[in-house]
């Protein structure tokens, strides 16, 4: 795992110092602000104080996690007899062809000293200070990753033969090879370089009322460049897709740059874990070049353009 720098490690030293106690939000603490007593400054500062260590006790509950995982993979690592392929050597050249299931396995290796390094850099993980994941996104994921959960992560190749099988909403039909191919970027689309990305958005909930909330954001919120590389897949039928966009969108709205596919018995969905381990929700990717570059899970409607404009800045920068 990589070196923290000086301020992740004033972070650990000072939530490890901190007493379990000083972290919980007892009932008690909750009514004694909620009575009225003092001034609302004085409320507003004590649950500014509380909600500040509940954050540090999360960013010492997840170091503890990535070191556990870190140290449960070494050892796993050290019975395997001391082979070393091309996605663990590190003086492999970058370019070096690897296989889906190389790049997965150094993804896993880089996820884990990633995703703290984010922890502790973004503790206030909110979308509207540039950042497209929240404190709670973060989180489950780093918990997925130290359970073992089996999905898709950031850097995991993006398998383009799913999309074959989406329906087209003006007639019904499957996308087949050649609207695959015309759709992906690093497929050979001829309206894009192959070095582009896309979005991709996507909920298995039928007349989605969040999906549906999310596109009308999208769509009033993006230029048409970023329109023209959105993809919504739901579940709805051809005809639904098609009422909902001429009821709700004028002809001059930009809802024609965006591409809308039904993937009726959530195959696409499944192959691209996006039906959850809990509940169904909105799942964002972005995809460039064969990978997914980009994912956040559980997307809540209202902040879907930050989402997207965010994880973009990063990708670009």
């Amino acid at each position: 795992m990589t070196r923290y720098s000086a301020a992740a490690a004033a972070i650990m030293v000072i939530a490890a110092s901190l007493s379990p106690s000083s972290f919980a939000f007892t009932s008690p603490a909750i009514a004694h602000l909620t009575r009225g007593s003092g001034t609302g400054t004085a409320k507003t500062s004590s649950l500014q104080a509380m909600n500040k260590r509940n954050k540090f006790n999360k960013q010492k509950d997840l170091a503890a996690k990535m070191a556990e995982a870190k140290r449960l993979r070494e050892r796993g690592e050290a019975g395997d007899g001391g082979t070393v392929s091309a996605a663990e050597d590190n003086t492999s050249p970058p370019n070096a062809q690897l296989s889906d299931k190389e790049i997965k396995l150094r993804n896993d290796r880089k996820r884990f000293a990633d995703m703290l390094e984010n922890s502790m850099t973004s503790s206030n993980g909110d979308l509207g200070d540039g950042y497209y994941l929240t404190v709670e996104q973060e989180n489950e994921n780093a918990d997925a990753v130290f359970r073992g959960i089996s999905r898709l992560y950031e850097g995991d190749p993006a398998p383009s033969a799913p999309f074959t099988e989406l329906l087209n909403i003006e007639n019904g039909e499957p996308l087949g090879q050649g609207g695959m191919k015309r759709l992906l970027p690093w497929e050979g689309s001829k309206s894009a370089s192959s070095s582009d990305f896309m979005i991709v958005v996507t909920d298995p909930r039928p007349k989605s009322v969040e999906l549906r909330t999310a596109m009308k954001r999208l769509i009033g919120a993006l230029s048409a460049d970023l329109l023209a590389k959105c993809v919504v897949i739901n579940t709805d039928t051809p005809a639904e897709n098609r009422r909902f966009v001429k009821k709700n969108f004028s002809e001059d709205s930009g809802a024609d740059k965006m591409t809308v596919l039904t993937d009726e018995k959530m195959d696409w969905m499944r192959e691209y874990t996006a039906l959850g381990e809990k509940r169904f929700s909105i799942t964002m990717f972005i995809l460039k070049e064969g990978r997914c570059e980009k994912i956040a899970r559980e997307v809540e409607a209202e902040g879907m353009t930050e989402t997207v404009k965010n994880a973009i800045r990063t990708m670009l920068r």
